[in-house]
């Protein structure tokens, strides 16, 4: 039986009554109890494992003169975390989580809002830190946002001590013209999620062995290759847009793909939730990592032989691989109207746009064919996109956060 509304907002009121009682309880505490060399990361949600955070906890665990900590809800992650020996904390052990919190030196976040049970990490001794999880033209507040929203949002980025830009031009334009943040709290650090990009043997090494891959469709053919699709989130409802290509159609697309021994992978991003999604088929296969809490855009990426994107940051990423990029966006004036980019999207993307199903296809088939011309046409695009957006010189960021961290950690 469902619970009336009114009880609903009581026991809504009651909760908060609660936490704000032990968040008063618990403030001289926070103050008085030393902070210990101990360092907790979060995802942008409790449920995923990816990004930035996960690759910096995992090199920082190594670490033995620091304990670092995973913060998590999920029963996958955490038994992936045990089966590899690597700490972490959750709801599900309030007093210990509660512990490490009143003793963490320092909190990193993929996002903007840090984990802060009770308030226990807003006090001058932890270090809150937020490493982002990507960047590009659409780094941008959305214009469609009320005005409240808006300057809520730059409240709790300015809230830490340190947000991570991974170039100059994002330091400028972003950082300090858009979010208001002063340049002390501005650090130019890289991407941990990219520095293997940077290692051509582990590259190759996963191209070829296609694990993932072969995870999600089981065995594959001899010589398959992968289209990765990244369709970022919207301020607005809307389909899954490959859905509003023209003339496509998902069972011909199956055809298409098993024809030229093509395999097709799609997530959307963990804060959108599109109207209507494609379906599963032999080839085609959606990641929603609400269930694969393990899954990462990044290890997907060194399989990827294509990329069919939108607006997402993930250009900026695979444009470190140097392979052929595709964009699709039937609602491009909406988005530049409600959301708006940093600069003209359509004169920075690296790749071709496609406007309906036959387009589409033929330039996939061209791209398979003979894929060397066509990366070579947009090699001036993604430098000058990565100059922007991810400064090459940070091709070993994890050793950037190490010498950051020995700073705060004395």
């Amino acid at each position: 039986m469902n619970k009336p509304l009114e009880f609903l907002n009581n026991e809504i009121t009651v909760k908060k009554l609660i936490k704000e009682l032990l968040s008063v309880i618990f403030y001289p505490f926070k103050y008085l109890i030393p902070k210990g060399k101990i360092i907790v990361f979060s995802g942008l949600t409790n449920y995923t494992y990816s990004g930035n955070s996960r690759y910096l906890f995992e090199c920082l665990s190594k670490d033995k003169s620091l304990t670092v900590y995973w913060f998590t809800n999920s029963k996958i992650i955490k038994k992936y975390l045990e089966k590899f020996n690597l700490k972490h904390i959750s709801y599900a052990s309030p007093l210990k989580l509660i512990w490490v919190l009143l003793r963490a030196k320092i909190i990193f976040n993929d996002g903007d809002d840090y984990l802060n049970l009770f308030r226990l990490s807003d006090n001058t001794g932890t270090f809150k830190i937020s490493l982002f999880h990507g960047y590009g033209p659409k780094t941008t507040l959305a214009k469609s946002q009320n005005p409240l929203t808006l300057k809520n949002r730059i409240n709790r980025l300015n809230k830490f001590h340190y947000i991570n830009f991974p170039s100059p031009f994002l330091a400028k334009e972003v950082a300090s013209q858009i979010f208001s943040l002063p340049l002390n709290k501005i650090k130019i650090l890289g991407s941990p999620k990219n520095d293997f990009f940077f290692n051509k043997k582990f590259v190759e090494d996963a191209y070829n062995q296609k694990l993932l891959t072969k995870s999600i469709f089981g065995n594959i053919k001899n010589k398959s290759k992968l289209i990765l699709y990244t369709p970022t989130w919207r301020p607005y409802n809307f389909n899954l847009p490959l859905l509003d290509m023209k003339s496509f159609n998902a069972p011909s697309f199956n055809e298409f793909l098993e024809l030229h021994n093509l395999y097709f992978v799609y997530t959307v991003h963990s804060t959108w939730e599109p109207d209507n999604l494609l379906q599963n088929f032999d080839r085609i296969k959606f990641i929603d990592t609400n269930v694969n809490n393990l899954y990462d855009t990044n290890q997907m990426m060194l399989e990827t032989d294509i990329l069919l994107n939108d607006y997402s940051t993930t250009s900026t990423d695979f444009s470190i691989l140097s392979r052929p990029q595709i964009f699709f966006m039937p609602d491009y004036e909406s988005y530049t109207m409600k959301k708006g980019f940093l600069e003209d999207y359509r004169s920075t993307m690296p790749g071709s746009e496609v406007e309906d199903y036959h387009s589409f296809v033929n330039l996939l088939s061209n791209i398979m064919k003979n894929p060397t011309p066509y990366i070579n046409k947009y090699q001036k695009k993604r430098e000058v996109l990565l100059d922007k957006y991810y400064n090459l010189s940070n091709s070993k960021s994890v050793d950037n956060y190490k010498e950051f961290i020995k700073e705060i950690i004395k």
